[in-house]
């Protein structure tokens, strides 16, 4: 039995589109940037006999940005399949997707809310019944999101974004660009109308700023003026 290589693709991304939907997330539109890049990778490694994400000593975004996917955001799931007695296409498809589901961290990415796009590219290698499945995922740089950091006082500010520490200072302004939302931390600084003491934290979302101001006798506190939705 010999599969369509172009059905099994779009059955890889009707069964991922079908796990993300039990799994409350939104289906995932097809590019064909990502199909063009997940192709080319998959005919490599049915060439080269080799399976790793870096076999062609590039890494699944580099292969991505140069096949001209300005990404904010890339992973990759590859499988291999054999059977001495071939496969349908459905079959195909299903053994790769399946495979990804029992694996953690390419369940991770077939799961991840934050990609909105995927391409998908199969080869057959030219041992009988081997084929290469590489699967990838992307969110788009135009889908970065921005908040802003105002801080009025006289003061310089810390405060952690994410994994990252910067330091603001006194009567400055900064955008942040992200690629997906993360939690906002602004030491020394109570969010206004709360208690003394409670710490300044916000998961920071798409088109929020928030603004420093000091109060009289010295304390700092923070407007959040989230976007209007």
């Amino acid at each position: 039995m010999t599969p369509d290589l172009a059905q099994v693709e779009q059955v890889i991304v009707e069964f991922t589109n079908q796990f993300r939907r039990k799994s409350d997330l939104g289906e995932l539109r097809r590019s064909r940037t990502l199909d063009e890049a997940a192709r080319a990778f998959a005919r490599y490694l049915a060439r080269s006999g080799k399976f790793s994400h870096t076999a062609d000593g590039r890494r699944p975004a580099d292969r991505t940005q140069q096949a001209g996917y300005r990404h904010c955001r890339v992973s990759e799931n590859l499988a291999l399949n054999m059977d001495s007695r071939g496969f349908r296409s459905r079959e195909l498809a299903r053994g790769a997707v399946e495979g990804w589901k029992k694996s953690p961290p390419h369940r991770r990415a077939m799961v991840d809310p934050f990609v909105t796009e995927i391409g998908v590219g199969v080869a057959k290698a030219e041992a009988e019944h081997r084929y290469l499945s590489v699967q990838l995922f992307g969110r788009p740089r135009a889908l970065q999101y921005r908040f802003t950091i105002s801080n009025t006082s006289q003061r310089s500010l810390r405060y952690i974004h994410g994994s990252e520490r910067h330091v603001l200072g006194a009567r400055t302004e900064v955008q942040h660009t992200a690629c997906q939302p993360a939690r906002l931390k602004i030491s020394g600084v109570k969010p206004r109308g709360r208690a003394a003491g409670q710490q300044a934290v916000f998961e920071t979302r798409n088109g929020d700023r928030f603004v420093v101001r000091a109060r009289r006798g010295g304390e700092l506190v923070v407007d959040h003026q989230p976007r209007v939705r």
